[in-house]
C-alpha cells in the first residue's frame, strides 16, 4: 500500500463517513456546509484510490458525489410538492 494513499484514505474517509452517516438529516435540514465537507472528504478519498491505481473505485466515488449533490438539490422540491397536496 502506498503511504500517500493511506494518508488520503484516513483523512478523506475520516471526514466523509461521519458526515455521510447523517446525510439524510443534512439533506432534510439543507446544511450546505456539511454537504461540502462530505464532498471534500469523498474527493480526498477518491484521490487515495487514484494514487493506488484503482481508477474504477475513484470513479465510483465521483459518481457518489453527483448522486449526493442531486439528492440535496431535489429534496426541497419533493417536500414542496408534498405540501401542496
Amino acid at each position: 500500500m502506498h503511504p500517500l494513499s493511506t494518508a488520503l484514505f484516513l483523512l478523506g474517509y475520516g471526514l466523509a463517513l461521519p458526515i455521510g452517516a447523517r446525510l439524510p438529516m443534512i439533506v432534510a435540514n439543507r446544511n450546505r456546509l456539511a454537504l461540502w465537507g462530505h464532498q471534500v472528504g469523498v474527493i480526498i478519498a477518491a484521490g487515495g484510490w487514484l494514487v493506488r491505481g484503482r481508477i474504477v473505485m475513484a470513479l465510483l466515488h465521483v459518481v457518489w458525489l453527483f448522486v449526493a449533490n442531486a439528492w440535496f438539490g431535489l429534496e426541497p422540491r419533493r417536500r414542496h410538492r408534498a405540501a401542496e397536496r
